[in-house]
């Protein structure tokens, strides 16, 4: 089975950003996990799924208010 790791340049202002962005992962089901570094210049987002989910994902959070932008998708074989 594979897995899609999901990196993204994120705009967080404040708690509420950081809110609005754990709100709209928790509608993908396909995510088995994420992490968010609010210490890196670009607040880096990271998501797991189990699908590639990017584009909707992209489209989700700028619904939301949320800037921002795809910098890599890979796709990892997960290790049984």
């Amino acid at each position: 089975m594979f897995q899609f790791v999901i990196i993204l340049s994120t705009v967080i202002r404040s708690p509420f950003d950081l809110g609005r962005i754990k709100n709209t992962i928790a509608h993908f089901t396909c995510i088995s996990e994420w992490s968010h570094d609010l210490d890196d210049a670009d607040k880096i987002l990271r998501i797991v799924a189990d699908k590639d989910i990017s584009k909707i994902l992209l489209s989700d959070l700028q619904s939301v208010g949320v800037d921002a932008l795809l910098l890599q998708v890979f796709k990892n074989k997960d290790a049984l």
